[in-house]
């Protein structure tokens, strides 16, 4: 990939400047090197519990990632978005989290008090109203820690905000051992291990954002931070019900053994985004930078998303064929069932990993509309196809209602972005 240059307007000029090669290769050894300590923490955990406690944990989970999901408002995208065309100030936005934060968690907090614990059943099926209270502080958590270190991500200034992020992972992964060594791994011991994990990366954060420099003359408006951030919260809402929705059914449909074993599918499928994640964290602020034609911009993302669905179909091909023999080795025999789906999603995520560098330009850029409309067509196809497929092929089916909504959801957004950009490019030669 050929180098290209980053020019900060955001970012004092004693800040390092990288080229985004070196941006997204540095994200990508950061990604690996998290991948490997999460799934050390995997690895740990889904042998300690086994799948039956497996699918607790992850039906517990739903609930903090579920709000979190519905509820961030898009402050995250809308801070990287603002911070990086110069129209922001962190200091304003930084206390705006706060007060956000915590207003939404007292909400939580009292919907969950007056509900009772057969209504919390129903949505969570295995799961009390204590249980209910206590995954609920990871809600606020995960708010400010990923509020705050988007403020990082919006100065451009990538060296900080990988080392930054480095630590949710090593806390989570040493947290995990600690509790391996003591053999006090239960579903609840590994969501106060995320608590722990999700609080260290946003002191980290916060610890960061106090040696910014001071503000620009920029002012942070908290109405125009959430005109666009919502736009990206409702994309992101849709895309979070796409990749929970069949958790969620299998868990409802076929019980806990059942989402134990498909939630381990998921998870090594989603390892398949490490790359994809690291190249769309930076295409999505410099595209909301200025300093290219739409031309030079075009060719940039193209380039970067061809490298990145090389990389990952090549790694999907690969771990597609050692499947059947690497998951019952590693995680035990009794996961054999998730080989299938696991290998079933892998089309569709190598299909996904081109779109999420598209999705993030195109987002940089503000045609949020695109990545809507996508988003609902993935939801669609989704919901029509686990109600037919779970029934008839379990997990299976599940799988394959994501894999043929994830495709088709690729197709319509690179279609969308290659006429954009095409009007954008021809705008300026005129």
């Amino acid at each position: 990939m050929k180098k290209l240059s980053v020019t900060d307007a955001a970012a004092s000029p004693s800040k390092a400047r990288l080229s985004v090669t070196t941006a997204i290769g540095s994200t990508v050894a950061r990604q690996v090197f998290a991948s490997a300590l999460y799934f050390t923490g995997l690895w740990i955990t889904t042998r300690a519990l086994g799948a039956q406690q497996n699918g607790i944990l992850a039906t517990l989970l739903l609930l903090p990632q579920t709000l979190f999901a519905f509820l961030n408002l898009g402050l995250g995208p809308s801070h990287v978005y603002h911070l990086s065309s110069g129209r922001g100030n962190h200091v304003s936005m930084r206390t705006t989290n706060w007060l956000l934060a915590a207003a939404l968690w007292v909400g939580v907090l009292l919907i969950l008090a007056v509900s009772s614990n057969q209504l919390i059943a129903r949505f969570l099926p295995g799961i009390d109203k204590p249980a209910a209270l206590m995954a609920s502080v990871l809600f606020p958590i995960m708010l400010l820690a990923a509020w705050s270190s988007a403020l990082i991500q919006g100065q451009r200034d990538y060296r900080s905000y990988n080392l930054t992020l480095l630590v949710q992972p090593v806390v989570f992964c040493g947290a995990i051992l600690v509790l391996r060594a003591f053999n006090a791994i239960t579903p609840v011991a590994v969501v106060c291990c995320t608590i722990l994990s999700q609080m260290s990366l946003w002191l980290a954060s916060e610890r960061q954002i106090s040696r910014f420099d001071a503000p620009a003359a920029a002012q942070h408006r908290l109405g125009d931070s959430l005109r666009f951030g919502l736009r990206a919260h409702l994309s992101n809402v849709i895309t979070f019900l796409n990749y929970r929705l069949a958790l969620y059914l299998v868990s409802f449909m076929l019980g806990a053994t059942a989402v134990g074993k498909y939630a381990l599918s998921v998870q090594l499928a989603e390892v398949f985004w490490l790359v994809s994640s690291a190249a769309a964290m930076i295409v999505f602020p410099e595209s909301a930078a200025k300093g290219r034609s739409p031309a030079q911009l075009q060719r940039m993302i193209e380039h970067v998303a061809l490298t990145v669905v090389l990389i990952t179909g090549t790694g999907a091909l690969i771990a597609g064929l050692l499947a059947p023999i690497a998951i019952p080795w590693v995680f035990g025999a009794e996961y054999a069932g998730s080989v299938m789906p696991f290998v079933t999603l892998l089309p569709g995520v190598v299909l996904w990993s081109y779109m999420s560098v598209i999705s993030n330009s195109l987002a940089g850029m503000g045609c949020q509309g695109v990545n809507i409309c996508g988003a609902l067509i993935c939801l669609t196809i989704n919901i029509v196809g686990d109600m037919m497929a779970i029934p008839r092929w379990g997990m299976q089916g599940a799988a394959l209602a994501s894999t043929v909504a994830f495709s088709c959801t690729a197709l319509f957004t690179v279609v969308a972005y290659k006429r954009i950009m095409t009007v954008r490019v021809r705008a300026v030669l005129i």
